[in-house]
Parts: C-alpha cells; structure tokens; sequence
C-alpha cells in the first residue's frame, strides 16, 4: 500500500507543475488587474507612486520571470501576498480554512447519516412503497438548484421559523462574550443551514446509487443460495448484501468530500460564510492572483488526494483487492 502511495505522490508533482504553469498564463492573459482599483480609488495618487507599485507587482517583468519567481517563492513556502489585502496568502487562508473544514465536516456527516439509511431502504424494497417515497424525494432534490435551494431554507429556517443564523460563521455577540464553549455552539449553528445546502443535494447520488447496489445484490446466485440454505434474511442483507453494495460508495467517498470543498465555494457565497469558497471568488472577482493561483492548486492537489483516499478505502471495505 505504501508503494502505491508514494507512486502516487510522484505522479502528482508533474501533474500540479503543469496545472500551475496553465493557472499562472491564464492569470497572465486575463483583463484588468488588482491594481486597477486601487488607481480608482485614490485617484490623486501620482505616476511615480503607480509606476513604483507596478514595478514591485512585477507587471513589467516577462510572464516566465513572473513564473519562476512564483514557483521559487511557493518552493521555499512563500506564496506570496494578497494584493489587495497586503498580507501574506498564508496568513489569509489559514483564518479561513477552519470554517471551511467545519462545513464540509458537518456536511459529510449529515450525508452518510441520512443517504445510507435511506439507500437501504429504498435497495431492500426496492419497487414497493418505501422505495417509491425515497424516488420522489430523489426526485424534487435534483430538481432543484443549488442557489434555489439554498434560498429556501434560508427562507424557511432563517426569516421564516428564526431558529438558524442566516449568515456568517459565528455571533458576534457570542464571541466578545469569550466562552469557548458558546462560540463552538454558535458556529455549529451557522454552519447547519450551509452543510445541509450541500449535503441534501450530494447525497441523493448516494442514495440512489446504494439503492441500485442493493437491489442488484438482492438476485445475484450467492444470496439465493444463502436464502435458500435457512440463512436468516437480516444476516443475508447485512453480511452477504450491504458488504458488497457500499464498495461504490467507499469507492467515491474521496469524490465526494472534493466535491462538497468544491461545491462550498457557491455555497458560502450564497451564506456569506467567510470560508475559503467565498474567498476563492472574491479574489477571482478582485483580480487578486496570488490568492486565487493558491487557492485552485489547493483543490487540485485537493482532488488528486480525495481519489486516492477513495482507493484507500476501497482495499478497507473489501480486503481481496490488493493495489500493488
């Protein structure tokens, strides 16, 4: 398994070299700059004082100049300053990354807890009743987009029933208050409404997917024979049946977790929750590159190790796969 690890690893660094140097063109290539808006913000700052600002942004330089600077910098554990902001990528990334693990932990779990029973239920009677309520409910999920969606419980559980925080991450109120416990809460609450945005929608591939796995496993020659031999119908599902239906969903487990980092990015938009998402898309709106070059090798470096714990996995649930 280590061996598999480390190969993996090593096919990454080309893959994320060639990723950066498409990210660092495009970033070249791209209208306008961060600069821009301070020039029409003050607009009794003077030529040299431009000139200077520009000088030390590098935009005289050649884009490989630029290139090997920014890729020595990232070597050396420098990836630079937010041009808008004035302080180091690192230092703005790591105020946000918390608000994000927490939304895309709380997310996960309410996926697991709600998809996998349900996916059960809809495998086990698969064309009776149960299963028939879980499909409508499939059904009215992908029907609905994210941003609506997300509109909707906001309406529901925040304007309407007042019992969730309709935005941010935490109470102000709470915070000067300075209990550890309370803001751990407050967070909590105002990270509910954000997950279930995300987990509701992600979890109906899992439903779905386990649901079919199930009813496959329901008429394949080993549980017939199982069933026939007096084996009890409870042990037939949960040993011989569910064994064998949740490896797809371990298999995609990575996917999923990139996925829910990925899908955050509209979704603390929408809540105006200060993660990295919301990040992500201010820096690309303010033409801040260094945070938004920083931020899209994060997720593909974020990406390549979500499949790889998905194969991980994989060997967990079922020991007779062996990666060599």
């Amino acid at each position: 398994m280590w061996k598999t690890t480390l190969r993996r690893f090593i096919i990454l660094i080309p893959q994320l070299i060639a990723l950066s140097l498409l990210i660092f063109i495009l970033a070249e290539i791209m209208p306008g700059d961060a600069l821009f808006g301070t020039f029409i913000e003050d607009p009794t700052m003077d030529h040299a004082t431009i000139h200077q600002m520009m000088l030390d942004a590098g935009f005289f330089d050649p884009w490989y100049v630029n290139y090997a600077r920014w890729m020595g910098n990232m070597f050396q554990g420098d990836f630079g300053s937010s041009l808008i902001h004035r302080r180091p990528v690192t230092e703005m990334i790591g105020e946000r990354m918390g608000n994000t693990l927490l939304l895309s932990t709380v997310s996960v779990l309410i996926i697991y807890s709600f998809a996998i029973p349900l996916g059960i239920i809809a495998g086990r009677w698969f064309g009776k009743w149960p299963e028939k309520v879980i499909s409508v409910y499939n059904f009215l999920q992908l029907a609905f987009p994210t941003v609506v969606f997300a509109i909707v419980l906001q309406w529901t559980f925040a304007i309407t029933l007042g019992v969730l925080p309709l935005r941010g991450s935490v109470d102000i109120v709470v915070v000067s208050g300075g209990d550890p416990f309370a803001i751990f809460i407050s967070r909590i609450r105002h990270a509910i409404l954000p997950a279930l945005s995300l987990s509701l929608l992600a979890g109906v591939g899992v439903i779905q997917l386990l649901a079919n796995e199930i009813n496959d496993y329901k008429n394949m020659d080993f549980t017939t024979l199982a069933i026939s031999k007096g084996v009890p119908l409870n042990h037939v599902y949960t040993k011989h049946i569910f064994r064998n239906s949740i490896l797809p969903i371990a298999a995609s487990s990575g996917g999923i977790i990139v996925g829910l980092f990925s899908g955050a990015v509209i979704i603390e938009t929408i809540f105006t929750f200060p993660g990295m998402g919301q990040l992500f898309v201010n820096s690309i709106g303010q033409r801040d590159w260094p945070v938004a070059n920083f931020l899209i090798i994060f997720y593909a470096t974020l990406s390549v190790i979500g499949f790889l714990i998905s194969d991980i996995m994989l060997t967990v649930f079922d020991p007779r796969i062996r990666i060599k």
